[in-house]
């Protein structure tokens, strides 16, 4: 049974980054959520089984156990409150991720790696996220310029006419979305510069592909996370930092990427639209810093609605239309349908309430304040914290998004892992 719950985690996270399928309207994250069942279900019942067959509970407490039950209970209630419980059993019909049964199956994860991966299980995961990793950057750099293995697979053309956005000028390739490939690049490239070998080089085409996909979140993730990683080495290591031959490479080749390709911050942006009301509705695309504001405004007021259980679990799309903020009808996507309010903290407090939010905030702080006192611990050379600092980043790439599929997978087993390697 260890053998099938091992190799069930290293698939978890080499094919959910990679599957997806046009056999469906929901091409990514529904098939990336899916697969994440599948491989749930296999691997808790290997641990049940594996439990019987020992005749003995194996089950490992964490600092995190409590406050990721009070997370569970939270949303058990914001689902039972809902103002659509279906929607908020199974999660909004487009993803299928976050809803009550995406919670149960992270959660469920994070108790089956603490209970049974050792420290040698969380390298060989890590292994696997980087091939599946450089597969998604090799894929992005392709469609940059022109040449999407998308199209090659769904049409027998290797050019990017098979796609509807523009995926040439903002890559996403198996992922669905620029900011979230940007995000899991975040991730990756941080534990990468962690390594002392040439897997640190892996960090440079991550980082050419997250170029790539002109996400702004992605960029000031990785400069938010990068900056706490190298502070914190050079507290602890101070002249040895400059010691590694491959990190040093790694990051010179990723400010000349930067210089060559320039970040979205450099390039030009479309005009800002005016956001007071008028008589008519400018055909211009209006900036999606500005939009996100007016969602933003109309999150707190969900919130307002529905303080203590909120919605319901991930009833955005329903609650917002109820005080939908009216300069929503002055800008370009004044008829898009929002089912999310593009910050995942803001999302949280309208569909789960105060009680979700404060139940979220409770994993992050416990994370944060346990990582802090443990900071003294290395295994793997600089392993541990590059895994908070990548942990980090999601926290400010969700602050101007939302959570997905993979990078859900990466907030809660990362906890997990840290676990793993102070106990070992």
């Amino acid at each position: 049974m260890n053998y099938v719950i091992r190799w069930s985690f290293y698939l978890l996270f080499f094919l959910v980054p990679l599957i997806f399928t046009s056999i469906n309207s929901e091409l990514f994250e529904f098939n990336k959520m899916m697969l994440t069942y599948s491989l749930t279900i296999i691997i808790v019942a290997a641990w049940l089984i594996k439990m019987v067959l020992t005749q003995k509970i194996i089950y490992r407490r964490t600092f995190l156990e409590i406050p990721l039950l009070l997370y569970f209970f939270s949303h058990l209630l914001s689902t039972i409150f809902s103002i659509d419980p279906h929607t908020s059993i199974w999660g909004y019909y487009s993803r299928f991720h976050e809803g009550l049964l995406a919670t149960i199956s992270y959660i469920l994860l994070y108790f089956a790696a603490v209970s049974n991966l050792d420290k040698n299980d969380v390298k060989n995961i890590f292994y696997s996220s980087f091939a599946a990793g450089i597969i998604v950057a090799i894929w992005g750099i392709l469609e940059h310029f022109g040449m999407s293995i998308s199209c090659l697979v769904f049409t027998g053309k290797f050019d990017v006419a098979c796609w509807i956005q523009d995926v040439k000028n903002r890559v996403y390739a198996t992922l669905g979305q620029p900011n979230w490939m940007a995000a899991y690049l975040d991730i990756l490239i941080l534990i990468a510069l962690s390594f002392k070998n040439k897997i640190s080089l892996l960090s440079v085409p991550f980082f050419a592909a997250l170029l790539f996909t002109k996400s702004r979140s992605g960029i000031l993730g990785l400069i938010f996370g990068g900056a706490i990683f190298f502070a914190i080495l050079f507290i602890k290591e101070r002249a040895k930092i400059f010691t590694n031959k491959f990190l040093i490479i790694s990051v010179i080749l990723i400010l000349f990427s930067s210089f060559i390709f320039s970040s979205p911050f450099t390039q030009t942006t479309s005009k800002t639209q005016s956001l007071e009301p008028s008589p008519y509705i400018d055909i211009g695309i209006s900036q999606s810093s500005d939009i996100r504001k007016i969602v933003w405004e109309g999150a707190v007021k969900v919130w307002q609605r529905y303080p203590l259980f909120g919605s319901g679990v991930e009833t955005f799309a329903f609650a917002y239309y109820k005080d939908r903020p009216v300069a929503h009808n002055m800008v370009s996507e004044w008829d898009f349908l929002y089912n999310k309010a593009h910050n995942e903290y803001l999302n949280l407090l309208a569909t789960t309430g105060s009680v979700g939010f404060l139940a979220y905030l409770g994993v992050i702080l416990t994370f944060v304040i346990w990582s802090i006192y443990n900071l003294q611990f290395t295994i793997f050379n600089k392993f541990p914290i590059a895994l908070f600092t990548a942990w980090i980043s999601i926290l400010v790439t969700n602050f101007f998004g939302f959570s997905v599929v993979i990078i859900g997978l990466y907030f809660f087993l990362i906890p997990a892992f840290c676990a793993i390697l102070k106990d070992d």
